[in-house]
């Protein structure tokens, strides 16, 4: 999120802001801060999203963000049988999209990559980015496949976005790191 607002506003100041929703919103009315910013779905699933927010329709998720996966032993049938009956496919798919082009980027948790996938009509819609740390440099990619063909489509977008500068940018995240472990 960071880099994706410092692409759109680069003279704006940017704090790390840590905790759980609580602590976030109260550090916002108590720090000399403008504004913070959240994920709108988990203000509104503890009902606390302020009065005073908005929507940054122009912002794309982590991918796979909001996405719960279950892990189970492959001999607990029963696990396994009350997961398949909570799995929704469509979402299962877009969020394997979603890391699909994550990994093809070879990003990692520090890595500014952006993705969402959505399915309208039996078509896969994709948008995705990656942006180095400053948001100075980004490289985007927005495609549609139909659902039965959309199994590369993660993949593909990723390939397409490192051979446009994303190759690039990676090498600078990776020189970053290796800085501040330094």
């Amino acid at each position: 999120r960071r880099a994706q607002w410092l692409n759109r506003f680069p003279k704006h100041i940017m704090h790390n802001l840590r905790g759980n929703m609580q602590t976030r919103l109260h550090k916002l009315h108590t720090e000399s801060w403008d504004a913070a910013i959240f994920a709108q779905a988990g203000l509104e699933r503890i009902e606390l999203r302020p009065e005073s927010s908005f929507e940054l329709d122009w912002m794309l998720p982590a991918p796979a963000q909001g996405a719960i996966m279950v892990a189970a032993r492959k001999a607990d049938e029963h696990i396994l049988a009350a997961c398949h009956t909570i799995n929704d496919k469509d979402t299962a798919l877009c969020t394997y999209i979603e890391r699909t082009f994550l990994r093809g980027l070879l990003g990692g948790c520090s890595t500014p990559v952006s993705a969402y996938a959505r399915i309208k009509e039996n078509k896969i819609h994709f948008k995705g980015n990656i942006f180095s740390p400053d948001g100075t440099l980004k490289v985007e990619i927005e495609k549609e496949a139909l659902v039965t063909d959309s199994e590369n489509l993660g993949s593909e977008c990723a390939e397409e976005v490192l051979n446009k500068g994303g190759r690039e940018i990676n090498v600078m995240i990776r020189e970053q790191i290796k800085k501040s472990s330094a």
